[in-house]
């Protein structure tokens, strides 16, 4: 009985909490910044720098995992979390504890789809939490774009979505650190079992659903014709690009 009342409250929840993620709508004429997991965030001390973006994107595991020690380096400031809605620790998101969206004022938490299946992740997230939060799912145009540039079995990763998301959008300004497309390693605290980098390109292709070089092609497209007035890129980044 108990088990059928948590799940009619996750519908009920479901129902009513769930809206859409327009990324241009929301970013539009706004200076965005996006941190990503790799290591390549901690190259600079720019915290303060990113917390005065108008948004700051994180992905995943990274406001699970940040602690007071990371904040001179990417801020501690969180207003749109990009997360699988897959909470375990070795491959998915990690924990989506109501807390950290409280703790950390994260004014959306988005589910980076929009497909049914994606709806049944956040009606368990709902189920299982039973939290008055609002869940945003990335409206399907913008999803179906990207989805659009990769072969059929293969979709794209959380982070890369959110980082299309926001190319896509018309924002006055695009700040993007700690995205290396696989090239340099997580950062530390992230996921640890994954630093070395031949294991993680290993557990990569073993999932079987991703593909790195092939996001790192479309990224180069992409800033060809992005939308935002200004985009920045750390150090890192371009120098991949240069490269």
């Amino acid at each position: 009985m108990e088990k059928i009342n948590e799940s009619i409250k996750g519908l009920v929840y479901t129902l009513r909490n769930s809206k859409k993620f327009e990324p241009n709508k929301i970013f539009k004429n706004r200076r965005v910044a996006i941190v990503g997991p790799a290591d390549s965030a901690f190259d600079n001390a720019y915290g303060s720098y990113i917390d005065d973006f108008d948004y700051v994107i994180r992905i995943n595991k990274t406001p699970s995992s940040w602690n007071p020690e990371n904040e001179k380096y990417i801020g501690r400031k969180t207003d749109i979390w990009f997360h699988s809605f897959f909470e375990n620790r070795d491959s998915g998101g990690g924990p989506l504890d109501p807390y950290i969206i409280k703790n950390m004022n994260i004014e959306y938490l988005v589910n980076p789809r929009s497909s049914f299946k994606a709806y049944r992740r956040t009606f368990n997230f709902y189920r299982k939490y039973q939290e008055n939060i609002s869940v945003y799912h990335l409206e399907s145009k913008v999803y179906k774009d990207l989805l659009y540039k990769f072969p059929k079995k293969l979709r794209p990763t959380v982070g890369f979505v959110a980082l299309y998301s926001a190319l896509k959008s018309e924002c006055e300004e695009l700040y993007i650190t700690g995205y290396t497309f696989f090239k340099t390693p997580y950062a530390k605290g992230y996921r640890d079992h994954l630093l070395d980098l031949d294991k993680n390109k290993m557990h990569f292709k073993s999932q079987g659903i991703h593909d790195a070089d092939l996001e790192y092609q479309i990224f180069k497209s992409t800033i060809q014709n992005h939308n935002c007035k200004i985009l920045n890129i750390d150090n890192k980044l371009n120098e991949i690009l240069n490269s």
